[in-house]
């Protein structure tokens, strides 16, 4: 049985619609489909057949059936679908998207840790600690990551990293924001920090970037308003020739992470949000595009 509260059902059913024995705009034959291939559970099975049957009750018997991990890896995929069906929402409902992504994440952090203290023969952790919880997080960000290094398929690599950064973002509280469309240009995403919007992109070449894409991405946010600032994760870094070329002129409205800066965060080597501040004091103070972390870090 999964570790979910009253209070906290309660929010997934109202994010999923399944007041009325839906869930979401899934047919019979979609969910089918959508779970066996989340979690490799048949969602029809016999044992999932709960009161009337529907899909909304199907689902109530999954989360009573199923240990955190598998429902926590379900209810990440059913939020990403949502998210992707639903790009507006307004701000009540993204704020239950959010408390409702941070149940998923709990979930699995839980299950994470269960399974870290059986692979050193030592009992799971039943009353894990927050920081616990929190670390094993991080720790299971980080080995995706790994995996995206020896990805194949780059641009599939890309796309995955996004949902990475969104969910990277979501531990730190920093109330991230898919990717989303405005007439003429496409934004990888954007989070809030001490209450300022940042926008986001990213983009994982196999060499440094050069100036075009930090150029595009500049006029993106310069076609805000006047405070918006922005981050740009170039996972293999930019050329010191791009760098000159985003502040001929002009002041640098964003700052540069790389995969080093990345790894570094998942290794708890700093917190998110404090690297953060930091990058945003060295850009206003020094107008620092870029900045190794061991700079930001002393």
């Amino acid at each position: 049985m999964a570790d979910l509260s009253f209070i906290e059902k309660t929010k997934l059913e109202k994010l999923l619609g399944m007041g009325g024995g839906y869930v979401l705009d899934f047919s019979n034959r979609t969910l089918e489909e959508f779970v066996l291939q989340s979690v490799r559970k048949n969602i029809y099975d016999e044992i999932y057949n709960y009161a009337s049957g529907s899909k909304a009750n199907r689902i109530r018997a999954f989360w009573d059936r199923e240990p955190n991990g598998v429902v926590g890896k379900l209810l990440a995929d059913l939020l990403e679908y949502s998210e992707f069906s639903n790009p507006s929402r307004d701000e009540e409902s993204q704020r239950l998207y959010q408390d409702c992504l941070r149940i998923a994440e709990r979930l699995s952090s839980v299950c994470a840790v269960g399974q870290a203290s059986a692979t050193t023969s030592e009992p799971a952790l039943e009353g894990a600690s927050a920081r616990e919880q929190h670390l094993a997080a991080l720790g299971q960000l980080k080995a995706e990551l790994e995996e995206l290094f020896v990805q194949p398929d780059r641009q599939e690599a890309g796309l995955k990293l996004e949902k990475l950064l969104n969910r990277l973002f979501s531990l730190f509280s920093l109330a991230p924001r898919r990717p989303f469309e405005l007439v003429g240009e496409q934004i990888d995403g954007s989070f809030e920090l001490d209450h300022e919007v940042y926008l986001l992109e990213a983009k994982w070449e196999r060499k440094p970037l050069r100036e075009k894409e930090l150029l595009v991405f500049r006029g993106k946010i310069e076609g805000k308003s006047s405070f918006t600032r922005g981050m740009f994760v170039a996972m293999n870094g930019i050329t010191q020739e791009a760098e000159a070329a985003i502040r001929v002129g002009k002041q640098p409205t964003f700052f540069v992470i790389t995969g080093h800066d990345l790894m570094m965060i998942l290794l708890d080597s700093m917190p998110l949000n404090e690297f953060l501040r930091r990058r945003r004091r060295l850009l206003a103070e020094e107008a620092a595009v870029t900045a190794h972390f061991s700079r930001v870090a002393q």
